[in-house]
This record gives C-alpha cells, sequence and structure tokens, in this order.
C-alpha cells in the first residue's frame, strides 16, 4: 500500500512469543470453541485455521483480511472455501491495540468464544503469550489524504494524522444508550483497558427477532449489556459511562484490521456498523493499493 509519507525507522512486525489457549461459548451459534494462538512468520498477518476435510491438508487458511469478509450480521464472518469463522472482530480489535501482525489462529468451531462480550480474555491471552520481534518491516497503511464513505446517517471519514486516532459518534433511540462521543488515541496505554474491557449490547425487542434468525443463540446477561428502553437489565450496570461508544470503537478497531496493515492516520466514524465498516475497508485498500490488500512501508 502507498504509504503518505515514509517512515525511515525500522519498526519490525510482531508476533506472539508463545502459545495460548482459549476455550469458551460462542454468541450466535451456542457451540463451544477451543481456540489455541500460535505465533506465525513475517508477511502471514493474521490467519485463521480451521481442520481441513479428507483428502485436504492439514488445516484450510482463512486470511484475516477484508477479501475474505462473507457475512457481516451483528459480527464479522471471514470464508475461504468451504470453511468459515464467525465473531473475529474482538480477536482481531486486541492484536490491533496490541501490536500483532502475525498470528496463527487455530479453531475448532465456526465462531470464535465471545466469553463475557468483551475482548478482555484476548488482551490477557496475548498479553500473557508476549509478544516477539519478527526481521520484517511492519506493513503501515498511511492516510494520505482524506477518504470519505457516507450512507444515510452513517459516516467514516479517514484523515491523515501522525498516529493512530479513532473518533467515534453513536446515537440510539433507546435513552439508556442515547447520543455518545469518544475519541481514542490507539497507542495510549489507557485506551487499551477501557476498549478492551467494553461489553457487546443489544436491544431486549431485538433478541426474540435474532434467535428467530438463527443468532445471539449463545447470548445472555453474562456476555452482554441488554438495554430495554431507559433500564439497562445488567444487575452491575456499565463498567464504562462511555461503553456503548467503547464496544463499537472496539468492532472498529477489528475490522479495520482485516485491512492487512497497521493503519496510521485519524477514522471519524458516526453510527458504524459491521457491514459499513468492510464497505470502507474495501474503499480503503483499493485507494492505497488496488492490487493486494497488503501495505509495505
Amino acid at each position: 500500500m502507498n504509504s503518505g509519507r515514509e517512515n525511515s525507522a525500522f519498526i519490525p512486525q510482531m508476533t506472539l512469543a508463545a502459545e495460548a489457549r482459549l476455550s469458551g461459548v460462542a454468541l450466535h451459534s451456542g457451540t463451544t470453541c477451543e481456540v489455541r494462538l500460535r505465533p506465525a512468520p513475517a508477511d502471514r498477518g493474521v490467519v485463521f485455521l480451521k481442520p481441513a476435510q479428507c483428502g485436504a491438508p492439514e488445516f484450510s487458511e482463512i486470511p484475516a483480511h477484508v477479501n475474505s469478509v462473507i457475512d457481516t450480521r451483528l459480527c464479522t464472518r471471514l470464508g475461504a472455501g468451504a470453511h468459515s469463522i464467525a465473531t473475529v472482530e474482538h480477536l482481531l480489535a486486541a492484536a490491533s491495540i496490541l501490536g500483532v501482525d502475525n498470528m496463527f489462529v487455530e479453531a475448532d468451531a465456526d465462531e470464535l468464544p465471545i466469553f463475557d462480550g468483551s475482548a478482555a480474555a484476548y488482551v490477557d491471552a496475548i498479553s500473557g503469550a508476549g509478544l516477539s520481534a519478527c526481521s520484517a518491516p511492519r506493513r503501515e497503511l498511511r492516510i494520505s489524504g482524506r477518504l470519505v464513505l457516507e450512507d444515510g446517517a452513517s459516516s467514516i471519514i479517514a484523515e491523515p494524522f501522525d498516529g493512530r486516532e479513532i473518533d467515534i459518534s453513536i446515537d440510539y433511540p433507546d435513552t439508556a444508550i442515547g447520543a455518545c462521543r469518544t475519541r481514542l488515541d490507539l497507542d495510549d496505554p489507557s485506551t487499551v483497558s477501557r476498549l478492551a474491557a467494553a461489553r457487546t449490547f443489544c436491544r431486549l425487542s431485538d433478541i426474540e427477532a435474532m434467535r428467530g434468525a438463527g443468532l445471539a443463540l449463545g447470548g445472555s446477561l453474562e456476555n452482554a449489556v441488554v438495554v430495554d428502553g431507559a433500564r439497562i437489565l445488567n444487575e452491575e450496570g456499565l463498567r464504562d459511562p462511555q461503553e456503548f461508544a467503547l464496544h463499537k470503537a472496539l468492532d472498529l478497531v477489528g475490522d479495520l484490521h482485516l485491512a492487512g496493515a497497521r493503519i496510521i492516520g485519524r477514522i471519524r466514524a458516526v453510527r458504524p456498523g459491521h457491514e459499513f465498516n468492510a464497505r470502507f475497508v474495501r474503499a480503503l485498500v483499493e485507494r492505497y493499493d488496488g492490487r493486494e490488500g497488503r501495505g509495505r512501508n
């Protein structure tokens, strides 16, 4: 990907220093998934590995790239051939904010665990495994000009900025959520803890429709914030006054990781969602490198 400004300092790509294992229930399918995070060599990116079918190699690979996106209903699902993996956004957000460029993710189900609805479990697992430098420069996509995507009340704007900043606004009719705006410096360590802890949320009135569509089968007050008008049904309430906006930012950070490079710039988003996020990442990739979705310094 072309960059708006070349960075002369050598910044290495990073991978895991050791393996990490997690297990939990998937939000939408309700199934249990075992996940193994493994180190990967330079220039591989994040790659999901699924057990292959008879007669095929040991694993089928699904690159964490926007070209792999096959569904965006209430989560981001990636696919390659006969295999797919859903609800990847929280793991990818954890990889992004912790600086993981290359990682193999083995999963024995078609959806990653939701844990408590946040990215905290993934952040803890990656932090516990530690990071190791690769012998190749980090791939960066430096925003060199303004890019705008609009659709009704939703918009995402990328602007040049010497850093990684997310400015996000949401506005829901439910008074428990309401309107909220938050600005986050992704290179500020305090941002990591706030983003990682922010849980997914939904309206009580939407749950029946979601389950009728075969979604949210594993959902509960243990892994999502549920609102009903002005009420928050979770007994413990919110973890952060801006938790709703923070979780939308978390989802956006995870989806932006599908650009295949570390994005340097300011991203301003109003009412984002997975489908709109994927459209924006495609536009970003096409502008900076229409031939392939990978960046270069």
